[in-house]
């Protein structure tokens, strides 16, 4: 993501005259594509008002519905679509005074994204004009939101007042059904989160666990084991991976959290998409502390794939979570070690590894092995590597209660 593209307001403001205002209404229609219940607004004054500044051309300059900042001129906007949308241009309305919003940044595809993710490079970024009218329209580069499923507007900065005030935010663009959208590989975009299977504490939830199923599954399967170990103060979250297609499976489309191209050390591995993933899991640890769970009561797991991209989630995050779990996995990316893990905060993070000796798939040769390689990026005391004797790529009792006495230990009840 190279520099800002700053669209400075009458430069690129596209005036009434260029169409007539009812054609222009219709362009302005996808304010109708967007999950309007799963809409969030950081740091609005009164609760809900952020949705309420999404609405139908002809109320454009309606002054009775807007989205007022709190705690300072900040605002930020999740917007998550119920399909794939093109996303072409911006209007952006609010007061004719200080409060109007002076700067806009937007980023893509970063579901629950909070005030901690602005700090990354928007994919475009625009200073603004005071536009009481709604007549300043901001065009987008096309070729980088063709393909948006979730879009985050952060009003970074006012023209120079304590709080900012929205009243209105027009989207113009083309929409494509969720349906008949392929989740390609180069595409991890699903709102995670608001996709997961939890399953609920039954008292004060005072932690989470985190937990990723494997390649061609769904988080329903480890929704009901994680049931079965549950601790009644914590709050377990099963995301399920998009679907994508799968280089190894003959490029089959099947629920996979980046595409695999083979099961060895040696395989070349799908870097980039590696990468988003772990962003996407660590936008779902920063959703939670965002909700008041410190990371440090974050547990992160998984089985497989879901457990390769714990490991690596986990050793490039700055927040520092509980523990990990990876059952029948590998480290991603293990060239790239310790090197990766630079920035992390989970040096001194206890990891429980578990291996079936019997498995096919991922040979429990290459668990001993990602096992001493871990050792040598956190500290070695840390690691436990269990292996199960006559176990296939699966878990077992066993192995599941050696899962619930780790979680137990590193997120005692508080």
């Amino acid at each position: 993501m190279s520099g800002h593209g700053h669209g400075h307001g009458h430069g690129h403001g596209c005036c009434e005259c260029e169409h007539e205002p009812a054609e222009r209404g219709v362009e302005y229609e996808l304010y109708k594509r967007i999950d309007i219940e799963k809409l969030q607004c950081l740091n609005e004054s009164r609760d809900g008002d952020g949705k309420l500044v999404f609405k139908p051309w002809d109320q454009r300059t309606d002054r009775t519905k807007f989205v007022e900042s709190d705690a300072d001129e900040e605002l930020l906007f999740n917007i998550p679509f119920t399909g794939s949308v093109k996303l072409k241009g911006i209007i952006i309305a609010g007061e004719d005074d200080e409060s109007h919003p002076a700067e806009m940044r937007l980023y893509k595809n970063i579901p629950q994204m909070s005030f901690d993710d602005t700090s990354r490079e928007p994919e475009q970024a625009f200073r603004l004009n005071r536009d009481p009218h709604a007549e300043l329209e901001y065009p987008t580069k096309i070729a980088r939101f063709s393909n948006v499923e979730h879009l985050s507007i952060h009003i970074s900065r006012n023209f120079g007042t304590e709080s900012t005030r929205v009243y209105y935010i027009g989207l113009r663009g083309e929409y494509a059904e969720h349906s008949s959208h392929c989740m390609c590989g180069n595409n991890m975009s699903v709102p995670l989160l608001a996709e997961a299977v939890t399953v609920s504490g039954t008292e004060k939830e005072t932690a989470v666990v985190i937990f990723l199923h494997g390649l061609g599954d769904t988080g329903h399967g480890w929704a009901d084991s994680m049931t079965s170990i549950r601790l009644p103060y914590i709050k377990y979250i099963c995301p399920h991976a998009p679907r994508i297609p799968v280089t190894l499976n003959m490029k089959m489309t099947m629920p996979s959290w980046f595409d695999l191209m083979g099961l060895s050390p040696e395989s070349p591995e799908d870097e980039a998409g590696i990468k988003r993933a772990a962003e996407n899991i660590k936008a779902i640890i920063d959703h939670e502390v965002k909700n008041g769970i410190p990371s440090n009561r974050i547990l992160l797991g998984g089985f497989s794939q879901g457990g390769a991209l714990s490991l690596y989630t986990a050793l490039t995050s700055q927040q520092q979570l509980a523990g990990v779990v990876g059952l029948s996995c590998w480290l991603p990316l293990h060239k790239t070690f310790p090197q990766a893990a630079s920035g992390s905060g989970n040096k001194g993070t206890p990891i429980l590894q578990c291996h079936g000796e019997m498995d096919p798939m991922i040979p429990v040769q290459f668990g001993a092995m990602t096992a001493e390689k871990l050792k040598t990026i956190v500290s070695p005391g840390n690691i436990t590597f269990r292996t199960y004797p006559g176990l296939m790529h699966s878990s077992c009792p066993q192995e599941m209660s050696a899962v619930k006495e780790f979680i137990e230990k590193q997120l005692p009840r508080v």
